[in-house]
């Protein structure tokens, strides 16, 4: 009777426990089940906040002045004087020296050779439009996006057709599209070109051969959506740049001076941040760690000028090494042994400050 009595009892408690399992697994699986749709909810409301940031800030409409400036730049009376005596040397014929010379056509050629100097050696421009500067993209994956340079010949397709000094100086300077939204362009690179010196760069892409074709627009992947909304990528130039600050009409006298080399360095701050102690760069995990041009023991605090020289004509540091080709030292090694050389002056006025210290 009690085996009997015990085995029944064993029973009733299986059948009984049955149940009372079932319904907590139920309920363990309901709670996860609605956990998981306020995750995805979660998700797709930040993912839609941070489409939506990243969109106000590209679409931001900006004032910014009104820059204006000849394309060429006159002769000035020093130049004319100088190219007076050079064909009185050359042997002129009496009378006006400068008798039927086209003094705006020796503008326009002469600001063509200053303009190719700049955007071939300072700025590589070459390096996002493209040898031909008729655009390409950057990037283009479906979870990033596409990061594009556009078309800035004289070609159909091109975004500069029409433009005035104006526009030139608020796409250049300012990160601006025509119409006044934020561009993609890195402005913060050259937001202190002289009047000049633009003009210069104008002359000199206006005289290259056109080019057909739109590469496309700008659009945003999810991995740009978040980077941009978070602020762990910066590449809307327009957020960092004072719209309603003067631009110089004249560059420095190039010398070899700290001042011409403040000039200079201002393109090499988007890779090696505002004060140039480098760091890592956000977004692009094939972008080596940038070098801190700093005088600290992190960066160039061993270095001599004759180090930094060959580092940016030859790409060897002074022991020796490789310098990645993501630093276009190819192109900056253009430059003459005085902007060289002025560079490395300013430079070595810098503070010593920690490699990555943004």
């Amino acid at each position: 009777i009690m085996l009997r009595r015990s085995g029944m009892a064993t029973e009733w408690s299986r059948a009984n426990n049955t149940p009372t399992v079932t319904s907590r697994m139920k309920k363990v699986l309901k709670v996860l089940g609605w956990s998981l749709v306020a995750i995805v909810a979660v998700a797709i409301l930040g993912y839609a906040i941070a489409v939506w940031v990243t969109n106000s800030r590209y679409e931001r409409q900006w004032v910014a002045h009104e820059a204006s400036f000849p394309i060429p730049f006159p002769l000035s009376d020093a130049e004319v004087a100088t190219l007076r005596e050079e064909r009185v040397a050359a042997g002129a014929a009496v009378g006006d020296p400068l008798a039927g010379v086209d003094l705006g056509s020796v503008a326009q050629e002469r600001a063509i050779s200053r303009g190719k100097r700049i955007v071939t050696s300072r700025l590589g421009c070459a390096g996002c439009h493209g040898a031909n500067f008729g655009g390409h993209a950057l990037v283009d994956e479906p979870m990033v996006g596409r990061w594009i340079a556009p078309n800035i010949t004289t070609g159909q397709g091109s975004v500069t057709i029409g433009y005035t000094a104006s526009n030139w100086d608020r796409a250049v300077r300012h990160g601006l599209r025509r119409d006044g939204r934020t561009s993609s362009m890195p402005s913060v690179d050259f937001l202190n070109l002289s009047d000049r010196e633009l003009s210069d760069i104008v002359a000199y892409i206006r005289s290259m051969p056109a080019v057909d074709g739109d590469p496309g627009k700008v659009e945003f992947g999810p991995v740009l959506n978040v980077l941009l909304a978070l602020g762990k990528v910066k590449v809307m130039a327009a957020f960092d740049i004072d719209h309603m600050a003067p631009h110089a009409v004249e560059p420095p006298d190039a010398a070899a001076t700290g001042e011409f080399g403040a000039h200079l360095v201002q393109a090499c701050r988007g890779c090696h941040a505002l004060n140039l102690s480098g760091g890592k760069l956000a977004g692009d995990p094939a972008m080596p760690i940038v070098a801190n041009l700093t005088p600290h023991e992190t960066g160039l605090k061993d270095w001599t000028e004759a180090d930094f020289i060959r580092a940016l004509r030859e790409g060897k540091r002074p022991d020796g090494s490789a310098i990645s080709e993501y630093m276009p030292w190819k192109a900056y090694g253009n430059m003459n042994d005085t902007e060289l050389k002025a560079i490395w002056a300013y430079l070595r006025t810098l503070e010593p400050v920690e490699k990555g210290s943004r």
